[in-house]
């Protein structure tokens, strides 16, 4: 197997970011993809053949390709280059980000989409008084928001009605104005009062 990918996991820890593990993106001679994760860093992994590893089912990363698509000759020129999506976030279910569990079809058509229900919003909490860790809340919002940032999205809409409690862990949702970094808004814009001016 061969190292495709991997990066660092830190995670926060008493005031301070500490490093948690690596998570790497291997292919075997096959063209199958596994992820695994290590607790040594990386320059220290050694044995890869030694790692626990799990397999990406190719129908999870590879779309089916459109008759429509024009499609590249097989054998690539020296001068091309080949670009193909990042596999590091697969398996990789983030905690403050709510859980998509996949589009809904039906007489093969894309119907809606499915995600995970929680039971309460933030702002029905701070409507009822229910007592709450508002720091933990905050951290946890704050991580969500920076995980998404990291991929080069911005939500566009936060307010304490997009996000749920799962426990005691805040979850953001409702990703409908959600856009990548320097896109335009459309004509959903965020929640009045929860805006800037302009």
């Amino acid at each position: 197997m061969e190292i495709c990918e991997y990066g660092e996991i830190f995670i926060e820890r008493d005031d301070d970011i500490i490093f948690n593990y690596i998570k790497i993106i291997l292919r075997d001679a096959n063209d199958e993809y596994f992820y695994a994760k290590t607790n040594q860093r990386m320059t220290r992994v050694s044995n890869i053949n030694g790692l626990d590893t799990t397999r990406i089912p190719a129908d999870q990363i590879w779309p089916l390709a459109n008759p429509k698509f024009t499609q590249a000759p097989d054998l690539l020129p020296p001068t091309s280059y080949f670009k193909r999506p990042r596999l590091l976030y697969y398996g990789y279910p983030y905690l403050n980000i709510v859980s998509y569990l996949g589009c809904i079809v039906k007489e093969g058509r894309i119907r809606g989409l499915a995600f995970a229900r929680y039971s309460v919003t933030l702002s029905q909490i701070l409507k009822d008084r229910t007592p709450f860790d508002k720091g933990l809340c905050l951290c946890g919002i704050e991580a969500g928001v920076r995980y998404m940032h990291k991929l080069g999205l911005v939500h566009n809409d936060l307010n304490p009605s997009n996000i749920m409690m799962d426990g005691d862990n805040p979850v953001i949702i409702n990703f409908d104005s959600c856009k990548r970094e320097e896109d335009e808004l459309g004509s959903k814009a965020g929640t009045d009062g929860w805006t800037l001016d302009g």
